[in-house]
């Protein structure tokens, strides 16, 4: 059996991004997977077993998209339409399950009227200049007091670590793990920032998932961002499971205006 790895994957959304892999994998071949890191997003996967010696292993994480973006890899295919799809195309793959999933709460009711909001990226991130970033992951208070006033008749709930800029709404901030997913998965639209609860919302296709991409400079959204373009460096983890938006009043590129979220 292959045993998987997701050593170097730190982040919530590093993980989750994989987490599709596995269903692909049984569907391509009639085998489970060797979870070898115990890592908590195949907790309630089906397709995944542990405490099984692997024939053979491979770290997701340190596959072709880390190893050299020069590469005929990319070269061959340089849009893929999920990152389930370019993590099956790395195996010559068919990706059945185009999005990350959990396996878990996907039957509770839905909510109709909540919205999760996610104000605050990983306060430690670099703000990669050279990727095209002039500001960390942080939704203004002009954004937030927008999606309150905006949505002032839902349920609006706030998750991610305590320390969090505060959206002044209902706040969930600093639970477990498992008890913020139950939160999202019942929600109507999730909005925030390019960080792992995005991730999360992304494993339930049923939500409207927005995405404020607070760390570009719109001139830069406008000109060069293209999700899943995987010539250009970190491009290629963006998923069309999101809309995009921006922090100006216009629209760039594929991004909406804050205004429109």
């Amino acid at each position: 059996m292959l045993g998987i790895s997701l050593f170097g994957a730190d982040g919530i959304g590093d993980k989750l991004q994989f987490s599709s892999f596995p269903e692909n994998y049984y569907r391509n071949t009639g085998e489970r997977v060797i979870d070898l890191d115990r890592a908590w997003i195949f907790d309630h996967n089906p397709f995944v077993v542990r405490d099984r010696q692997p024939s053979e292993t491979v770290n997701l994480w340190q596959q072709p998209w880390h190893i050299g973006l020069s590469s005929q890899f990319y070269l061959s295919k340089p849009i893929f339409f999920s990152i389930a799809d370019r993590t099956a195309r790395i195996f010559d793959h068919v990706a059945y399950l185009r999005h990350p999933r959990l396996y878990v709460h996907e039957n509770l009711p839905r909510h109709t009227t909540r919205l999760v909001i996610h104000t605050t990226g990983k306060r430690t991130a670099p703000i990669r200049c050279n990727l095209g970033e002039d500001q960390v992951r942080v939704l203004s208070e002009e954004i937030v007091d927008y999606v309150r006033t905006k949505y002032r008749l839902y349920e609006l709930i706030q998750v991610g670590s305590s320390d969090d800029l505060d959206a002044n709404v209902i706040d969930c901030r600093g639970g477990d793990i498992w008890e913020t997913v139950k939160i999202i998965a019942q929600a109507e639209i999730f909005i925030g920032v390019d960080s792992g609860p995005s991730w999360i919302a992304a494993c339930y296709p049923h939500i409207f998932n927005k995405k404020v991409m607070m760390q570009y400079p719109p001139e830069f959204l406008r000109t060069s961002f293209v999700p899943m373009h995987l010539p250009e460096p970190h491009h290629h983890w963006h998923d069309h499971s999101f809309r995009y938006y921006n922090r100006s009043g216009d629209d760039a590129g594929i991004a909406y205006s804050y205004f429109k979220l």
